[in-house]
């Protein structure tokens, strides 16, 4: 298993380069999709395209300190940046985004739409990520003597951890092919109830992936479940709660019209 290259001298992560793949990724569906669903308000989806990016931005550190604070218990109770943690960062841009898209004064799209577009390309950047992940030997599982155990070389974490060559599960890998599926039911069927399918989906898909982990989840006041899993449930409930909020408001404009 190769975890970089050198060329020239120059010494390439593919962790570091299948992040990069995800985020354009990510950004290229989100670009496709806007300026297609919503052709006629090139300005505005221009603006939308740009404010992403500035999230995205801000995500990466937020990413480093949600890990810190689930981890503070570990580290002895010391704040310390080291990692990162996708729920961190997700639930940083898509809260910043918003934000943002309000200071467009003439805005045409509603922003339950604008996140349906954002929506799908977010597990195609994640699945790619997630190869990363499994590359450079992070977000690793717990031993398994099932067929699909992987053992990762000498050096890597899971080494590291494990003391050794120990077949593990590849929860990397179970990840990006539940994200693949995802990206694929929202593409086709998402269309502007995204948003809310993505939240529940990928709620339930962490939730179980959760359980095959081994390395440091975190905790939050001492709960069983790690704090994903508890931001898991939180996605889903959010998930369910946008969905029949706009089923209910769908039905009151068909009665008052």
């Amino acid at each position: 298993m190769y975890r970089s290259f050198t060329v020239t001298g120059v010494t390439f992560h593919l962790y570091s380069i299948m992040m990069v793949l995800g985020a354009l990724a990510f950004l290229g569906i989100f670009a496709g999709l806007t300026f297609y669903r919503h052709r006629g308000n090139g300005a505005e989806n221009a603006f939308a395209l740009g404010m992403l990016a500035i999230a995205m931005a801000a995500a990466l550190p937020a990413a480093m300190v949600f890990d810190a604070l689930f981890k503070i218990a570990e580290n002895g109770g010391k704040f310390i940046l080291k990692g990162a943690t996708f729920y961190g960062g997700v639930l940083c841009g898509l809260a910043l985004w918003p934000l943002l898209l309000l200071c467009w004064r003439r805005r045409k799209v509603a922003l339950y739409e604008r996140f349906a577009d954002v929506a799908v390309g977010i597990p195609l950047g994640h699945c790619l990520g997630r190869i990363g992940c499994f590359l450079g030997g992070c977000c690793f599982g717990a031993p398994t003597s099932g067929p699909l155990g992987v053992v990762f070389p000498e050096g890597s974490a899971p080494y590291k951890f494990y003391g050794g060559p120990v077949a593990i599960h590849p929860t990397q890998l179970y990840e990006a092919a539940a994200l693949l599926v995802i990206f694929a039911i929202l593409f086709l069927f998402g269309k502007k109830h995204a948003f809310p399918l993505y939240c529940m989906l990928y709620g339930v898909t962490r939730f179980v992936i959760e359980c095959f982990r081994a390395d440091d989840r975190g905790a939050i006041f001492g709960l069983p479940l790690s704090p994903a899993q508890i931001i898991s449930i939180a996605l889903i409930l959010l998930g369910e709660i946008l969905w029949l909020t706009y089923l209910v408001r769908e039905r009151r404009k068909l009665r008052t019209s």
